[in-house]
């Protein structure tokens, strides 16, 4: 006779836990150096330090929390975030509580502590919900799955995720848009929905951005008269400044610095930063980073940050629970967007967006909020359940 017999084996992840450690020393590193740049006077790697303190005690609280509970409270989680936003489109703009930076409403200001950005936690509560509500449905249609229960997933999908674009466009904040975006496309691929629907979903935008991209450089004049006249003009200017920096100097400046510096650092780097970067220390980190280090710098930056998205792949692949595999994939599609977004904006290959580059960019919220998305990762290997089959005679 066979027995399916559940194990609880409770590890740790060790190399999860170390990799994390590795990007806490790097950050810190190379904050540090950033600041010397001569445009802060703060010593913001000391800060940044506290963060990751605070980032491990979380992630270390939240890998104990068993996931499957996460299905009970998601609609909580979810109700709190959105909460957050609608609290952050009210009140802003305002100088005490929600004060505007570069244009856009996106931060709470809290007093002694700094700034709170909604949007970072309201992005992981949603990959909890989206995996719930997949998984649920999957379960109640796991006999009858057709085309139709697949466009009601994605009915509800869509009903869920509006109310949070509509209240992040407010802001407005088209990045974190395009992460949930990517959180929605992984969880899709994952779900087990038909081919021809997501052909159309992934395929559908794909197209009409190289498209867009084509006409731009082909038909410029059309282009700027028909789309870009009807787009806010900070959104004309980061086009512009991602299509065509050369000739809109002013508006790709950021980007044109963050090029030059990569391509200062060679394949061994500088002794310094010796090109001036904007924002050093938060959005082009990786410049820095390929700046002083060059090359082997920058390619073994994007190694700890390969380690650490199969880290997340492999917890997911080895979990029996549908819903914890949803949970993984989720925040691969999250992370993975991010990162591949901030070092393609720092090499113009993509537009700059605002994108924090994870676990190496300066930022309380950003660590924490980090923090505790991995600590999700951590806690689906924590107390997943292995299984095995023990002969017995009749």
């Amino acid at each position: 006779m066979s027995l399916h017999n559940p194990i609880n084996e409770k590890q740790y992840d060790i190399n999860m836990l170390f990799v994390m450690f590795l990007f806490g020393v790097v950050s810190c590193f190379y904050i540090y150096h950033a600041q010397q740049m001569g445009q802060y006077d703060a010593t913001f790697h000391t800060s940044q330090m506290m963060y990751y303190v605070l980032g491990f005690g979380v992630a270390f609280a939240v890998l104990h929390f068993d996931f499957e509970y996460y299905m009970n409270i998601h609609w909580f989680l979810y109700g709190v975030g959105l909460f957050s936003l609608v609290l952050l489109d009210v009140i802003g703009p305002n100088e005490t509580f929600a004060p505007m930076q570069n244009g856009a409403v996106s931060w709470f200001a809290v007093p002694k502590i700094g700034t709170v950005q909604p949007s970072e936690i309201m992005r992981i509560f949603l990959v909890i919900t989206l995996s719930a509500i997949i998984y649920r449905h999957n379960s109640r249609h796991r006999e009858d799955r057709s085309m139709q229960t697949d466009l009601w997933l994605l009915l509800k999908i869509g009903v869920l995720i509006a109310p949070v674009v509509f209240l992040i466009y407010r802001q407005p904040d088209m990045g974190s848009i395009m992460l949930i975006g990517a959180i929605v496309t992984a969880l899709l691929i994952v779900s087990g929905m038909s081919y021809r629907i997501l052909t159309v979903l992934i395929g559908g935008p794909i197209t009409a951005g190289l498209a867009f991209v084509f006409a731009f450089y082909q038909f410029p004049e059309w282009v700027g008269r028909n789309l870009l006249s009807n787009l806010p003009g900070y959104q004309v200017a980061r086009i512009n400044g991602w299509l065509n920096p050369f000739e809109h100097v002013d508006a790709g400046y950021q980007v044109l610095q963050a090029m030059t510096a990569i391509g200062s650092g060679q394949l061994y780097g500088n002794s310094g930063t010796s090109v001036y970067i904007p924002e050093a220390h938060t959005d082009f980190i990786f410049a820095v980073i390929s700046s002083m280090h060059g090359f082997l710098g920058g390619a073994f930056v994007i190694t700890l940050y390969f380690v650490l998205l199969y880290q997340i792949l492999m917890t997911g692949l080895r979990c029996h629970n549908a819903f914890g595999k949803y949970l993984c994939a989720g925040l691969i599609g999250m992370f993975a967007f991010q990162i591949f977004q901030n070092i393609g904006m720092g090499l113009g290959l993509l537009p700059v967006t605002g994108f924090t580059l994870p676990l190496l960019s300066y930022g309380g919220s950003s660590i924490v909020a980090t923090m505790f998305a991995l600590g999700i990762v951590m806690s689906v290997r924590y107390h997943s359940k292995t299984y095995f089959f023990e002969q017995q005679k009749e």
